[in-house]
């Protein structure tokens, strides 16, 4: 498999990690403290921060997952639905939680919870974080993996150990203004790459573009609003409105991974335009489901490349890197491999979890004691440690067969639920009515997992008791409730 890929190619790709390895070494020798290695001393341009979300939340489990997505059998653009989500909950961060994050210069969202509602607190926020970041982000460094696997003939191992060390590297030497740059030009070629897919097929397609849109519709293809009101459908209107709003809150309100980037510009009016210029990523999820499209018109009259037509009915989200594999010309094959390196870049949550690990759990820096130089030295280590964990439980994904898209919402609703919860506790409700946080992240766990894991409890005759979007409101409405219920004496 690795004969499809030549020297041309990986001249191609190489070029890419110079120009990254560069952009941190240039970087590099502004580290002297964490409140510039993770904070950008918060001086970073807000066009420079919205770039970094999109591609941050526009990732490798898009650039494979989402032209899957059109391309199976029965899909379509349903996906788009949550883009509303997007909408909604970014204004609504945008006008009333990033102003207390700016309020006190707070670190981070679990900083903050740990202001209201004390230490122990916020450490299980942090906790929380944690576990959703490694569940979450191991799917996108499993789907990297996957593709590597077909390039090179690496074993799986070997493909993870590969990606994940090129983000170490990374964040290692240029810290958070590394991984924001990085990010602005890992945006760029993941457009560029999209775009590039979509004329190669289209220019050899009889009646080109808009003779595909034509035959997508006529199948169905192009289909973006669902009314269905079945909870256990993934994609429809009722789920992208009501129930992906609250994964969206969490996600950019309480998941550091996208919360530093904001708290990296110069002040609160920059960071809320950073988030509401950001929702111009939902462009990028249509030129990827367009992509999908493409994929289709394309196989509807060439049959896939033998060498990986197993792969690809064994998962059929290996269609787009088979694709690029077995039919792009020398050189453009290594661009778009490139794009996908780009895509899918564990940077950004190396850099947060280290943050997260230092702020929240080192007491000595907590109270000043720590030297800023060994501060720095520690959080580098944090960098390289939470690299190993994310790599091992990637490589503890191998071998599943679910769609990268679901699966790697469906990780991080057992944690979002509790962290969301918790930041509502700390914003609106008074510490006296609080009456036993652990019991509320227990029962939100605990609910979500239950739900989610109906057919297997004999709740259901096989299929899901509800789809994976009303998980995240479930967990954080379950975790409010829960520790609110007057069922302790409180201290």
């Amino acid at each position: 498999m690795g004969g499809h890929f030549g020297w041309i190619d990986w001249s191609v790709v190489a070029a890419y990690f110079a120009l990254v390895a560069l952009i941190s070494h240039r970087l590099q020798g502004r580290q002297s403290d964490v409140h510039e290695y993770f904070l950008g001393s918060r001086s970073l341009p807000w066009p420079a921060v919205a770039a970094s979300i999109v591609s941050t939340a526009i990732s490798g489990v898009t650039f494979i997952g989402v032209p899957a997505l059109v391309f199976a059998q029965g899909g379509d653009y349903r996906y788009l639905q949550f883009a509303m989500a997007g909408l909604i909950s970014k204004w609504v961060l945008g006008r009333f939680i990033m102003p207390r994050l700016y309020e006190k210069h707070y670190a981070s969202p679990y900083d903050y919870i740990r202001d209201r509602l004390g230490s122990v607190v916020g450490k299980v926020s942090a906790l929380l974080f944690f576990v959703g970041a490694v569940l979450g982000q191991g799917v996108r460094i499993y789907a990297v993996a996957l593709v590597l696997e077909l390039l090179t003939g690496l074993g799986f191992a070997w493909c993870v150990a590969l990606s994940i060390g090129a983000a170490v590297v990374s964040t290692w030497l240029g810290g958070v203004r590394a991984v924001v740059w990085t990010d602005v030009l890992q945006f760029a070629m993941l457009v560029a790459g999209g775009v590039v897919a979509i004329l190669y097929v289209t220019q050899g397609y009889p009646g080109g573009f808009a003779a595909l849109l034509e035959a997508g519709a006529e199948a169905g293809k192009t289909r973006v609003l669902d009314f269905t009101a079945d909870p256990r459908l993934q994609f429809t209107f009722w789920a992208g409105v009501f129930a992906m709003p609250f994964q969206n809150l969490a996600a950019y309100g309480t998941d550091q991974l996208n919360t530093q980037r904001m708290l990296c510009c110069r002040s609160v009016r920059e960071a809320r335009l950073a988030l509401w210029w950001s929702n111009v990523g939902e462009l990028v999820v249509v030129l990827f489901l367009t992509v999908g499209l493409a994929l289709w018109g394309y196989y509807r009259s060439h049959p896939v490349d033998p060498v990986f037509a197993g792969l690809v009915a064994e998962k059929g989200d290996r269609i787009f890197p088979a694709f690029i594999l077995s039919e792009m010309p020398t050189g453009l094959r290594g661009f778009m491999v490139a794009a996908l390196f780009a895509a899918a870049m564990a940077s950004p949550v190396l850099s947060a979890l280290a943050e997260t690990t230092l702020t929240m759990f080192h007491d000595g820096h907590r109270d000043g004691r720590l030297a800023p130089a060994r501060a720095l030295w520690l959080s580098r280590l944090f960098v390289v440690g939470w690299g190993a964990v994310l790599g091992g439980f990637a490589v503890l994904l191998a071998g599943r067969g679910e769609q990268l898209v679901p699966l790697a919402f469906q990780m991080t609703a057992y944690t979002y639920g509790p962290m969301f919860g918790l930041f509502l506790l700390a914003l609106f409700v008074p510490r006296g009515r609080i009456h036993s946080i652990p019991l509320g992240v227990a029962v939100s766990m605990l609910g979500v997992l239950a739900v989610d894991n109906a057919a297997r409890l004999g709740w259901t005759d096989g299929g899901p008791l509800v789809a994976f979007p009303w998980l995240f409101p479930l967990g954080g409405l379950l975790c409010v409730a829960a520790a609110m219920l007057p069922i302790t004496q409180r201290r």
